[in-house]
C-alpha cells in the first residue's frame, strides 16, 4: 500500500480525532492508549510540546506524532523526548509513522536541539539510527532495554552524563 498523506503543525483542530487514533492504536497493540491520549493533553496544557504533527489524507487524521521538552542535569545539552507516536490501525505499516518521525526529528534537530529520547521498540526504531548504546550517558528511571537515544548534533552524546527525566506529562500518568 502506497501512503497518501500530507503532514501539518496545526493539531490543535485535530485534538479530539488525535486521541481517537491513539488510543484505537494503542488499545490495539498493548490493550489501553488512555495513558497516551492524557500525556498528550497534558504535554499540551503544561506548554511542553516542542513539535506535534499530524498526518492527514483527504481531510482525514492518519496519524499523529509528538515531541516534547526533556530535561537534563547538568543542561549542557537540549533533549527531545519522541511519543507518543501512531498511525490509524488500517493504515500502519504503510509509511506514515516513518513519514512522520523524520519529519519530527529533522525539526528538532532545526530548533538546535542535540539529541533526541524514546521508549520504544529497538528493532523499529534502530532505522531512524536510535539506539540503547546512545543513551549510556543517560540517568534515568526509564533506563533499559527500551530506553534509546539518538545524536542530532554529531558527538552530543559523547562523553557526557546527565541525569533525564521526561516532562511532568508522563510521570502524571503512570
Amino acid at each position: 500500500m502506497t501512503a497518501s498523506f500530507t503532514i501539518v503543525t496545526n493539531c490543535a483542530d485535530h485534538a479530539a480525532g488525535i486521541a481517537a487514533i491513539t488510543l484505537e492504536a494503542f488499545v490495539r497493540k498493548y490493550g489501553s492508549g488512555d495513558k497516551e491520549v492524557a500525556i498528550i493533553d497534558k504535554l499540551r496544557s503544561d506548554g511542553d510540546v516542542l513539535v506535534e504533527l499530524v498526518a492527514l489524507d483527504d481531510g482525514a487524521i492518519v496519524g499523529h506524532a509528538m515531541f516534547s521538552r526533556a530535561a537534563v542535569a547538568p543542561s549542557t545539552i537540549k533533549v527531545a523526548a519522541l511519543g507518543p507516536v501512531c498511525a490509524r490501525t488500517d493504515r500502519q505499516k504503510s509509511g506514515i509513522g516513518s513519514a512522520l518521525i523524520r519529519e519530527g526529528l529533522a525539526r528538532c534537530k532545526a530548533l538546535d536541539f542535540d539529541a533526541a529520547v524514546l521508549l520504544g521498540d529497538a528493532n523499529y526504531y534502530k532505522r531512524f539510527g536510535f539506539t540503547r548504546r546512545a543513551a549510556h550517558g543517560f540517568e534515568s528511571k526509564y533506563a533499559g532495554p527500551y530506553f534509546q537515544a539518538l545524536e542530532l548534533r554529531h558527538g552530543a552524546l559523547h562523553d557526557g552524563r546527565w541525569m533525564f527525566e521526561y516532562p511532568k506529562a508522563f510521570a502524571a500518568v503512570e
